[in-house]
């Protein structure tokens, strides 16, 4: 009987309006990450607003975001190695269930503790997530069509970025803090509910022919010259990605915003970076990779400079449009970059190394930084910040132009 009223029940009604769509796998694929990111772009600026309200400095700031990083900075290559040689779906249903649980941590326990103890358990579920949906892209891609798509699955984390930050900084305003963590969790088990349903969709994880013997070593990617440039890559972009979502918050907290009007202007971000990776294809076949980066960066960078020298939130909006116009892009092209860069059966592995880069940003770069907003104020932030994506500009600018 209850086995009966299971199959009646939520993922029965999602399986059926699954078939009435007829979704493909690669469209299920984004589908999924499109609702995660909702959960995961509204928990950052959850997170950061009630670690104000709770009293918290730049530097304690600094320090949820880096221990949302640091598992995923530690174990993002075994992930890796397990999504080559087991199943994607593994790591779909283990990030996906224990992201929902982690965000229950704050509301039972309300309290910086608590945040600290979600950040980290977050950190690496999600990054379980992550990881297992990038690899499913490009193996359900080809090498003339993963650009395409890899700038389709940062469509949906532009729609995350858009949506989670305004419906947080709504929650905030009309339900508190502590119980605007449960709708995170709604949006987990809404994922996992698709995910269960559109199972037979998704393929197994096609398992590598290698040698009994073989030694996958880190070393042997790392020695690509085309693996090497995909991670400065990201590692660049991520200093402007993780410096905007921890300290435009806390500037616009400090000079008196809402949580709904700093929601707007987060929101505006994702607006950006939803346009700019629209366009990723058609400028890239002209203009090449590299070039395109260049100019992107060096456009995040003039944004950055004017963020402390305004307080009107009309003008912060623009300059989060033009930031996300910059940054926006430089996270999908380096998808691209790191798949194709990886040998055949170790893509898991290569894209992993690529997410171990970007938490370790988020370790390394938040806390950094928060030291030097204790000592110095938030506006040095933005400008070093400002530097160093000028910095990535013209590397990019001077590498010899490719298309994929």
């Amino acid at each position: 009987m209850w086995t009966r009223c299971r199959r009646t029940g939520a993922a029965a009604i999602i399986g059926a309006l699954m078939r009435s769509l007829r979704l493909t796998p690669i469209a299920l694929v984004l589908a999924l990450t499109s609702i995660f990111f909702v959960a995961m772009k509204a928990n950052r600026v959850l997170v950061t607003l009630f670690a104000v309200d709770l009293g918290a400095g730049p530097f304690q700031t600094g320090l949820l975001f880096a221990l949302h990083g640091i598992f995923p900075f530690l174990f993002a290559v075994s992930a890796g190695r397990i999504a080559d040689r087991f199943d994607n779906r593994v790591l779909m249903y283990a990030g996906t269930t224990a992201y929902g649980i982690a965000m229950l941590v704050p509301f039972f326990w309300p309290g910086l503790p608590a945040l600290y103890i979600s950040a980290a358990f977050a950190g690496f579920t999600s990054m379980l997530f992550v990881l297992a949906t990038q690899n499913f892209v490009g193996a359900l891609t080809t090498p003339e069509t993963r650009t395409r798509y890899f700038s389709y699955y940062a469509l949906g984390e532009s729609f995350g970025q858009v949506l989670g930050p305004v419906m947080i900084g709504y929650a905030i305003d009309h339900w508190l803090h502590p119980h605007s963590f449960l709708l995170l969790t709604a949006i987990s088990a809404l994922t996992i509910g698709m995910l269960f349903a559109g199972r037979h969709l998704l393929p197994h994880t096609p398992k590598p022919a290698a040698k009994a013997n073989e030694t996958r070593r880190m070393g042997d990617l790392l020695k690509l010259p085309a693996m090497r440039a995909a991670l400065i890559t990201n590692a660049i972009v991520m200093v402007g990605w993780d410096l905007f979502n921890l300290y435009l918050p806390v500037y616009m907290r400090n000079i008196g915003f809402s949580a709904t009007v700093i929601g707007y202007i987060m929101g505006t971000y994702g607006v950006a970076a939803f346009i700019t990776r629209i366009a990723i294809p058609p400028i890239t076949a002209r203009w090449g990779v590299h070039r395109m980066i260049a100019g992107a960066l060096a456009l995040a960078a003039f944004g950055f400079v004017f963020v402390p020298m305004t307080q009107l939130p009309g003008v912060l909006m623009v300059l989060s449009f033009i930031i996300g116009l910059g940054v926006g892009c430089g996270q999908p092209l380096s998808m691209t970059l790191a798949y194709n860069a990886s040998p055949p059966g170790r893509s898991g592995e290569g894209i992993a190394m690529r997410l171990a880069v970007s938490y370790g940003a988020h370790v390394f770069i938040p806390t950094a930084f928060g030291a030097l907003g204790t000592a110095l104020g938030v506006a040095p932030i933005f400008w070093l910040c400002a530097t160093a994506l000028m910095g990535g500009s013209v590397i990019n600018g001077r590498t010899p132009r490719t298309k994929n």
